[in-house]
C-alpha cells in the first residue's frame, strides 16, 4: 500500500461524534452484529451515525475520498473481545457502483468469502456488497477470527447485492494484468493516489465520467492503464483534444496508434475508442506502449 493510500484509510479511526444510529440511520444500525450473533464479543458504548458533511467529523482528511464515491452515511460501532478491541465502519454509497470503486481502493492481502468482494491484511477487513462498504479492523492483528466473523455476520444482513460497473468488460484477462492493482475511479482523488498525473483534472473526470486504472503487462513490463469513460463520444473527443494539449505526454505525435510520446516515467500514448479514453504510461520504449494500445479495449471471445 503507498503512503497516500495509509494516509487516507488510516484516517479512518478517529474521534466520534455522540449521536446514535437511531432515526435515518436505522437502517445501518440493524446491520450491526448483536452479542448474541458473534461469540465472544461485546459492545462498547453507543453506535455513532455520520451523514452528509458529518463525515468529516470522523475521519480527519480521509473523507474527500468518500465523497468522491457518492457517501450517503455511515454507522460505527466498537466491540470490547477478550484480546483487546475490534471497530465495525459500515458506509452506505449513493450505488453499488460506488461502495465497488471505494473497496477498490486498496485490495492487497488475501481475499476471503465475505460479501461480494473482500480483502483481509494485517487486522483490516474490507468488503462491499450491494450499494454497502464495510470495514472491520483492530490494533492486534491476533483477532482475525473475530473480524472475520463479524464480517460475515453485517454480509448476511445486507440483503441486497450490486453489479460491478460495466467498463470492467474492457479489461484484459486476470493473467495479463499485475494482481491487486486494478482501482474503479470517480474522480482526481482516487486516480492520483493510485497513479498522479496531474495537479489539473486533465483527464476531464466529473458528474456522469467512470474510469478504472491497472498495470498491464505487454513483454514482460509492467504497464499503467487508465481507462476512462465519458456519457457520450462528443464528450469524449473534446477530453481527448483536452489530454493531448495537457503536456502529460511530452513531444507528443498523432499516429494510427494514437498520441504518442515521452512520459514523465518513460514513454506514454493514449488512444480514443468512441465514448471510452485509453491512456498507456511508463513503457520503456514506445513499441511496447504501440503494442498495448493495439490491444486495448480488450476483445474478448464472443466480442464482435
Amino acid at each position: 500500500m503507498n503512503l497516500g493510500k495509509k494516509k487516507l484509510l488510516c484516517a479512518f479511526a478517529s474521534l466520534f461524534l455522540i449521536i446514535g444510529c437511531g432515526g435515518g440511520g436505522g437502517g445501518l444500525k440493524g446491520l450491526l452484529p448483536s452479542t448474541a450473533e458473534v461469540q465472544g464479543i461485546k459492545k462498547e458504548g453507543r453506535a455513532q451515525l455520520y451523514e452528509g458533511k458529518k463525515l468529516f467529523d470522523y475521519m480527519d482528511g480521509g473523507a474527500e475520498l468518500f465523497y468522491e464515491y457518492g457517501f450517503e452515511r455511515a454507522c460505527v460501532q466498537r466491540y470490547k473481545v477478550a484480546e483487546g478491541e475490534v471497530t465495525v465502519e459500515i458506509y452506505q454509497m449513493d450505488l453499488p457502483t460506488d461502495a465497488y470503486g471505494i473497496y477498490t481502493f486498496d485490495t492487497q492481502g488475501e481475499h476471503p468469502q465475505v460479501g461480494q468482494e473482500a480483502t483481509y491484511e494485517k487486522g483490516l477487513l474490507t468488503f462491499w456488497k450491494g450499494r454497502y462498504f464495510v470495514r472491520v479492523f483492530a490494533q492486534n492483528e491476533g483477532l482475525k477470527e473475530s473480524i472475520l466473523a463479524l464480517g460475515r455476520v453485517i454480509s448476511q444482513k445486507i440483503t441486497e447485492k450490486g453489479n460491478r460497473p460495466e467498463i470492467l468488460e474492457f479489461l484484459p484477462p486476470v493473467q495479463m494484468r499485475i494482481r491487486d492493482t486494478l482501482l474503479y475511479l470517480r474522480g482526481m482523488i482516487a486516480l492520483n493516489n493510485a497513479y498522479f498525473l496531474s495537479h489539473q483534472n486533465v483527464l476531464s473526470l466529473g458528474e456522469g465520467v467512470e474510469g478504472i486504472t491497472f498495470k498491464y503487462l505487454q513483454e514482460n513490463q509492467p504497464l499503467r492503464v487508465v481507462m476512462v469513460r465519458y456519457p457520450g463520444s462528443p464528450r469524449a473527443e473534446k477530453a481527448f483534444q483536452s489530454f493531448c494539449a495537457s503536456g502529460v505526454i511530452k513531444e507528443g505525435i498523432l499516429k494510427d496508434e494514437g498520441f504518442l510520446g515521452k512520459s514523465r516515467r518513460g514513454y506514454g500514448g493514449v488512444k480514443l475508442v468512441e465514448d471510452l479514453l485509453i491512456l498507456v504510461l511508463d513503457g520503456k520504449n514506445l513499441r511496447t506502449v504501440k503494442r498495448a494500445l493495439r490491444t486495448l479495449p480488450y476483445k474478448h471471445k464472443g466480442d464482435k
